[in-house]
C-alpha cells in the first residue's frame, strides 16, 4: 500500500509539473519594429533551432532581430558579391550605467571574416550570451560597413518569441501560473506587466500603449 501512494504521489507531482498553455498576445508600442517577447522565471529545455544570420545583397542583415537559444548555433552566412565581416558583441547595458569608461560596443563574442561565395560558419551559443539586466543584447555589425546592424536575444530556455509584422507573437507550452512579461524593442526593455497562464488552454494579452 505504502509503494502505491509513492507512485500515485510521483504521478501527480508530474502531471502539476507539465501543466502549461499557449500564450498569444499582441505589442502595441507604435514603432512597428520587430520585437521580441519573452516570459521571465521560467524554466525549459530549448529545441533544436539554430539561429541564422546572413548577411543579404544590398547591405543588410536578414532577419535584423533574432532569437538564439543557449546550446544552440549561430549559422552566419554571406549572400552577398563581396566579403564581410561580421562582428557580434554583447552590449554591457549595467556597464554603461555605472562606468565612466564603458566599452563602446561591448564585449566582443565573435568577429568571423565571410568571403563572397563562402560557406556557411556556425559557432557556438554560450551560456553568458543570454539576456540578463546585467549584460543585455547582442548588437550585430560589418567591419566594413558600421551602419549594417541586426541584434539577437539569446535565452536559455524556449519562451520567447519575435513579433509579426503587426506586433502580434505566440509563445507555446508555457508553464501554467503567474509569470512577468517582458520585451525588448528599438535597443530598449520594457516591462510587460504579469500574465496569468492557464493550463491547457490559451491566454490572450495586449502589452504596451497604443
Amino acid at each position: 500500500m505504502r509503494n502505491t501512494f509513492v507512485l500515485v504521489a510521483a504521478v501527480l507531482v508530474v502531471a502539476g509539473h507539465a501543466a502549461a498553455g499557449e500564450l498569444r498576445g499582441r505589442i502595441t508600442t507604435p514603432s512597428g519594429s520587430t520585437a521580441v517577447v519573452w516570459v521571465e522565471g521560467v524554466q525549459g529545455a530549448v529545441g533544436a533551432q539554430d539561429t541564422p544570420l546572413i548577411h543579404a545583397r544590398g547591405g543588410k542583415f536578414v532577419p535584423p532581430v533574432a532569437i538564439g537559444f543557449v546550446g544552440r548555433e549561430f549559422v552566419f552566412g554571406n549572400e552577398d558579391s563581396r566579403m564581410h565581416n561580421i562582428h557580434l558583441n554583447l552590449r554591457l547595458a549595467r556597464h554603461q550605467e555605472v562606468s565612466d569608461r564603458a566599452l563602446l560596443y561591448g564585449a566582443t563574442l565573435y568577429n568571423i571574416a565571410l568571403p563572397a561565395g563562402s560557406a556557411a560558419v556556425r559557432r557556438p551559443i554560450k551560456p553568458y550570451f543570454r539576456y540578463r539586466d546585467e549584460t543585455g543584447f547582442i548588437e550585430v555589425t560589418c567591419d566594413p560597413h558600421p551602419e549594417e546592424r541586426a541584434f539577437i536575444l539569446v535565452f536559455d530556455h524556449p519562451f520567447a518569441a519575435l513579433t509579426a509584422a503587426d506586433g502580434t507573437f505566440t509563445i507555446p507550452n508555457v508553464p501554467a501560473g503567474s509569470h512577468p512579461l517582458r520585451y525588448w524593442q528599438g535597443s530598449k526593455v520594457a516591462d510587460g506587466g504579469t500574465v496569468e497562464v492557464r493550463d491547457a488552454g490559451v491566454t490572450e494579452v495586449v502589452v504596451g500603449n497604443p
